[in-house]
């Protein structure tokens, strides 16, 4: 699989960790439904902690993909859904540490509520694999 940021004529480059666009070539892709911050055996990690949530967010994507073959590199897109905007800061520093340019394109949404109130973030990933 090979990725490139996509940069249009006269558009300035993001100033998050994220390609507002990437072009991939891969033979197979995985389509990753929104992850939230359970563990293996299905406990929340991280009550009221947004870096403890979004790295176990992270760490379930991670295992998706490695079991189809892949790597976080092979991550073309995500999509978050946060309980508060404010967390913004600290998700984008998790993020770097699971992502590396060109990073993948990216939504970042507020929403009034997750399917558990003790939920704060959820993160959806496409992987372009092989």
């Amino acid at each position: 699989m090979t990725k490139s940021a996509i940069l249009g004529k006269g558009m300035q480059p993001p100033s998050a960790p994220y390609s507002l666009a990437i072009e991939a070539q891969g033979r197979r892709t995985l389509h990753v439904s929104g992850q939230v911050p359970l563990d293996p055996t299905g406990n929340l990690v991280g009550k009221g902690d947004i870096r403890a949530q979004t790295v176990q967010v992270f760490e379930n994507i991670k295992g998706l993909v490695e079991a189809a073959g892949g790597t976080m590199d092979n991550v073309v897109k995500v999509g978050i859904f946060v309980t508060d905007i404010r967390s913004r800061d600290t998700i984008t520093e998790v993020r770097r540490q699971y992502l590396k340019e060109p990073f993948p394109a990216a939504t970042m949404v507020e929403i009034s509520r997750l399917v558990s109130p003790d939920w704060l973030v959820e993160i959806e990933a496409v992987a372009v694999l092989d």
